[in-house]
């Protein structure tokens, strides 16, 4: 699924949030658009600006459900022709994990949510991307990716955000932002966003370029549809606890190193709370295999249980970097209270937190 997609009639600004609530249904009219994207809409007869996908026309109207409202902007997600509000029973136990996300009752969204864990990791992403993209943006788009040993330095963090801007899962809001720039940083941003992979996946579908396929007929669609779900995952609403997973695509050296990451925690406001949660780490490595971390983390103290299926082997490297790595929490204000080894195989809770299956609560007991 294409991002314009989820924003058929995309992102307005100047309204009022009160007036609208998360799955209430509008009729859209479209009343000017120019070439960015941007124009104008109608809806229950306001004239409101906004940001629209590519495919629509001056004079289309269509019904939307309200999504998230946040930073003064209204979410609004086109229906499909053949999802009608009426057949969505908004209390419905089916929709409550879009429902905490700030999302409307839709059934696409839901599947996008429901399948992201499920698509694969991001190494099939690398080599799907092989013949569909040109070399030159793949070569970019490698070096984008971080190194696993710079991730534990001080600006760590930040190349992850980088990497993360780079595949596009801040597209729309870019987008969005833009409305605010005077003419010259309008530029600079247009041109950043079309050196992210999402700009780069949107502009090949669009013009149906199927001879860059040299897999599936349908791998720029579905590679769509995983940054979607990234984008969906990384909404964490406002009900119960925050639940976010992330595949975060790594390099070790001219390898490629898939990694997960699944963060569950108390909410501190909007936010989530960080010295109340569960980080759960799962990577594969070349030479020790799969290797999974799970971490709880309370107030000032964190306990951890490291997941192998060679638990002897593991056993000892741990041992050896232990001290360093109880140095470099307390760094950063925690202290490593326990660290204990386990089979991954048998750890089947661990395995279905990581597959978007969480447990009621965060237990930090550890």
């Amino acid at each position: 699924m294409e991002v314009t997609g989820i924003l058929t009639s995309g992102l307005l600004e100047d309204l009022k949030s009160k007036q609208w609530q998360p799955g209430d249904r509008l009729l859209v009219e479209v009343v000017q658009k120019n070439g960015e994207n941007q124009g104008t809409i109608q809806v229950k007869g306001d004239v409101l600006s906004a940001v629209l996908e590519t495919s629509t026309q001056v004079g289309d109207k269509f019904w939307v459900q309200v999504g998230e409202i946040e930073e003064g902007y209204l979410l609004l997600i086109r229906e499909t022709q053949a999802e009608k509000a009426q057949d969505i029973p908004a209390p419905s136990l089916q929709f409550a994990e879009l429902k905490e996300r700030g999302l409307p009752p839709n059934q696409e969204l839901l599947t996008l949510v429901r399948e992201f864990p499920l698509i694969g990791s991001e190494a099939s992403l690398e080599e799907a991307l092989q013949g569909s993209l040109s070399d030159e943006f793949l070569a970019a788009l490698r070096k984008s990716f971080p190194q696993w040993e710079s991730l534990s330095g001080e600006n760590g963090a930040q190349k992850i955000i980088e990497c993360l801007r780079k595949l596009g899962l801040n597209y729309e809001q870019r987008i969005l932002q833009m409305s605010k720039l005077n003419s010259q940083a309008k530029e600079l941003e247009k041109e950043s966003l079309r050196n992210t992979l999402k700009f780069s996946l949107l502009d090949a579908v669009q013009k149906q370029k199927e001879e860059y396929l040299s897999n599936s007929p349908g791998v720029l669609a579905r590679l769509l549809d995983k940054i979607t779900g990234q984008q969906l995952w990384l909404k964490t609403g406002t009900l119960n606890n925050g639940y976010v997973l992330v595949d975060l695509p790594l390099m070790n050296q001219e390898e490629f190193m898939p990694l997960r990451v699944g963060l569950e925690s108390a909410r501190k406001g909007s936010k989530m709370d960080e010295k109340h949660c569960r980080v759960a780490i799962q990577l594969e490595t070349k030479g020790l295999g799969v290797i999974g971390i799970d971490a709880f983390f309370d107030q000032d103290a964190v306990t951890m249980n490291i997941l192998t299926a060679d638990t002897s082997t593991l056993s000892e490297l741990v041992e050896n970097v232990l001290p360093e790595t109880k140095v470099q929490f307390a760094r950063l204000g925690f202290k490593v209270l326990k660290v204990t080894i386990e089979n991954l195989d048998q750890n089947i809770e661990f395995q279905n937190f990581l597959q978007g299956l969480r447990r009621s609560g965060v237990d930090v007991a550890g």
